[in-house]
């Protein structure tokens, strides 16, 4: 007999639930491949212009999916203009050592 208020059940995914605003630029999939090949530099978007706030949110990690990983290392950020006078938006991530 099972008490009241337990039944058998598999645990969600982690974050599935996650509340507020999701990243867009550095996701969770990009931070894996950032991890694995540290202090090589990709890049993980092209905006229509110029990026700030969210530059300094991943650079001073506070954006929520990386700011776990802050005694680790850090992200850094450079912008670029392309060809088609986009921005591109190069990350790497430098481990402390």
């Amino acid at each position: 007999m099972i008490p009241d208020g337990m039944k058998a059940a598999i645990p969600p995914e982690p974050y599935n639930n996650r509340k507020g605003k999701q990243p867009k630029l550095l996701t969770d999939d990009k931070v894996r491949i950032l991890l694995s090949q540290p202090e090589s530099w990709y890049i993980i978007g092209t905006q229509d212009k110029w990026i700030s706030g969210v530059k300094a949110n991943i650079e001073s990690m506070t954006q929520r999916n990386i700011s776990h990983l802050k005694d680790k290392g850090k992200f850094e950020i450079q912008q670029r203009k392309n060809k088609d006078g986009q921005v591109d938006i190069y990350c790497q991530f430098v481990p402390y050592e």
